[in-house]
């Protein structure tokens, strides 16, 4: 498994459908995204920090890198059974002093098909956030 961080304006997607890819319009040059991306209103950070409170609270999480001047972070998400890996990139993205959205690409390690789990699980997450952080 190679950790490396991801560049979401030149994110090239497998041909395999284990993936979800979330982004603000225009962001992703050389990927279809699956959904685009709430607006929060809310600065950048505020929804970094929010989103590190709901993912680090999940189970099976590991926060494997933290880039907090560019509000990035990766995790490595385990299944339950065979604690198989599944990686989750998310950037909080400014677009102004109190508005911001994201970019989030979780992927399977292993196998071909996810069933969907990949975005099952970002939607949560999200879901999660918009408890305490509302999109505008």
């Amino acid at each position: 498994m190679t950790l490396h961080r991801v560049e979401f304006a030149t994110l090239k997607r497998p041909r395999t459908p284990n993936t979800f890819l979330m982004a603000p319009d225009g962001l992703c040059k050389e990927a279809k995204v699956d959904m685009e991306a709430p607006v929060y209103g809310v600065s950048a950070a505020t929804l970094r920090n929010e989103i590190l409170r709901v993912v680090i609270a999940q189970p099976r999480v590991s926060h494997t890198l933290s880039d907090e001047p560019e509000l990035y972070d990766d995790f490595v998400v385990r299944s339950a059974l065979f604690g198989f890996p599944d990686l989750v990139s998310v950037q909080a993205i400014a677009i102004g002093a109190k508005k911001s959205t994201l970019a989030l690409y979780s992927r399977s390690v292993y196998g071909r098909s996810d069933l969907g789990v990949n975005k099952r699980r970002s939607l949560a997450w999200l879901a999660k956030v918009a408890e305490t952080v509302k999109p505008a």
